[in-house]
């Protein structure tokens, strides 16, 4: 395996990014000693790490980079007029979630082959949607499968394949389909808004310049991670150390 930076370096994640894992210890989450050189996981063959760099990474920079570059910090919802390769940026980040859980590989191995073998149209697989918004916070997160539920003031959940905050776009590759059960609450990737963005890797990848504007039907919301502010007392976690790698960081000043 092979060291896998989620976002790619050209995008900021890079040496100065300070990041640690989170453990379960006796049931209780906590921090281990955080390091500078970004968030990364081993957990990528090398075939596929180089494939991303080769074909897909520089796509996703640009796009974050301009994102970042434009992005109106006054107006929160917003839609920023740039120009990006939407198949690329969308390989790149699920290339990227493929890293944080292996057993992504064994549910959807599919989609697994149709991004190793550079299929030319690629389907979401039923039962997952990948999700953008955006994140203008420093704090950084990379985890895979990770479900919570808020069980005071009102009730909210949020169930997560895998996940990437990383300043300036948050990605989550959600369930879909399935429903949740009624007690569960509101999905808070659904009650938010995130704009679903499936439909880019239908895309050719010789299709460089769309405009964001015309591939989201509506102003991208501004997001923190449900659970990185004061009400995370408010929340139940179900995760296992056993199945979930968390990294949480902060983007320098």
């Amino acid at each position: 395996m092979t060291k896998a930076h989620v976002p790619p370096q050209a995008a900021g994640n890079r040496d100065r990014v300070v990041s640690a894992n989170v453990r379960l210890a006796d049931r209780v989450l906590g921090h281990g000693r955080a390091a500078q050189g970004g968030m990364w996981f081993y957990s990528l063959c090398s075939d596929c790490n180089s494939m991303a760099g080769v074909h897909y990474d520089a796509a996703y920079a640009d796009f974050s980079n301009a994102v970042l570059a434009r992005v109106n910090l006054q107006q929160r919802l917003y839609l920023p007029p740039v120009r990006l390769a939407p198949a690329r940026v969308a390989r790149s980040i699920l290339i990227g979630m493929f890293a944080t859980s292996p057993h992504l590989r064994v549910m959807f191995r599919e989609l697994a082959e149709d991004l190793l073998n550079r299929r030319d149209r690629i389907t979401m697989p039923d039962g997952a949607s990948l999700r953008l918004a955006i994140c203008l916070d420093r704090h950084t997160r990379l985890a895979g499968m990770y479900n919570a539920v808020r069980v005071i003031e009102h009730t909210q959940h949020y169930d997560v394949f895998s996940e990437v905050y990383f300043r300036p776009l948050a990605w989550t590759l959600t369930p879909s389909g399935r429903g949740s059960a009624h007690h569960a609450g509101q999905s808070v990737v659904d009650g938010q808004g995130w704009a679903v963005v499936d439909h880019w890797l239908q895309y050719g990848e010789d299709r460089t310049a769309a405009d964001l504007r015309s591939l989201c039907r509506a102003p991208l919301p501004a997001v923190l991670h449900p659970l990185n502010g004061h009400d995370r007392d408010e929340w139940l976690e179900f995760m296992s150390d056993k199945v979930t790698a968390i990294l949480e960081g902060q983007i320098p000043s």
